[in-house]
């Protein structure tokens, strides 16, 4: 399988190219790497010197391409409205959308770029990353000056550079996502939509399958209407030992479904009082 390099790009191009350096270092197949980059006037130097270090073939066989960034009402000279920031956003969203159509790994570097640019990374990789996609930074930074900087990793040099959490969605809604749209505030409406689909799923899955329906009874009335053991057992005409026996039942399989210890009246009430209010009404008997 490819690998692509995605990279927002700064003033400092080196940040794209020592990036590059060191993922060949650790042995990833790049054969491509996309750039995505303003237009303005400070970050031509950059651009010109990026160009010309592919164009010299210190990088035979990788597929170089730059993305400047574009609003429908021209070229994208800086992020400095929530306009330029969206067309950010759907830049890094469409190039990670194709990389994933052709089969490529991503590679995602946030090192280079301002920290708009990164953020905004971090969003398009978490609608659209794979378990084999990674984003990177780079730690250490060069502090050399402007003329004495380094485009390349000298040999033996070593640069932290480490993979960023990406707390990615699931595998299921980013394939939907995937191929409902290549816009990506649609996307994103579609991750919510489907987020809040599984979360009432998984809700109603607790209600009927971990409790018995007595068990369902205390814990749909005590979560609509929080009502104590004493008002529970006189509304379900049961004693207040069987209510309390009910309910430590109730929060020791509502802990085993969230994955922890235990639970409690307040957590119960919290997780289930807005989905239960979209239900129909109680039954009390």
């Amino acid at each position: 399988m490819s690998h692509i390099l995605v990279a927002t790009l700064s003033t400092e191009p080196q940040g794209v190219t020592r990036v590059l350096d060191a993922l060949l270092r650790r042995g990833y197949a790049i054969r491509e790497v996309a750039v995505i980059h303003t237009t303005g006037e400070a970050i031509r130097p950059a651009i010109e010197r990026l160009d010309a270090e592919f164009q010299s073939g210190v990088y035979p066989g990788i597929r170089y391409r730059r993305i400047p960034l574009v609003r429908p009402t021209g070229p994208v000279t800086d992020i400095r409205s929530e306009a330029d920031a969206g067309a950010l956003l759907q830049a890094l969203y469409r190039t990670l959308r194709a990389a994933r159509q052709a089969g490529q790994t991503i590679h995602l570097s946030i090192t280079s770029g301002r920290k708009t640019m990164a953020v905004y990374a971090m969003v398009a990789a978490q609608l659209l990353f794979r378990e084999e996609d990674r984003a990177w930074h780079m730690l250490s930074v060069d502090r050399r000056s402007d003329d004495e900087k380094q485009m390349h990793l000298e040999p033996g040099e070593h640069i932290e550079l480490v993979a960023v959490p990406v707390l990615r969605w699931s595998d299921a809604s980013a394939a939907v996502i995937l191929e409902a749209t290549d816009d990506p505030w649609e996307a994103i409406q579609h991750q919510r939509q489907f987020a809040q689909a599984d979360a009432a799923r998984r809700r109603r899955e607790f209600l009927e399958r971990y409790l018995t329906p007595a068990e369902r009874r205390v814990c749909e009335l005590l979560v609509r209407e929080g009502l104590d053991n004493a008002a529970l057992a006189r509304r379900l005409h049961l004693s207040e030992q069987t209510i309390a026996n009910h309910l430590s039942k109730i929060y020791r399989k509502f802990g085993e479904w969230r994955g922890s210890s235990g639970g409690s009246r307040a957590a119960l009430i919290a997780e289930f009082s807005s989905y239960l209010a979209a239900q129909n009404p109680p039954r009390t008997t």
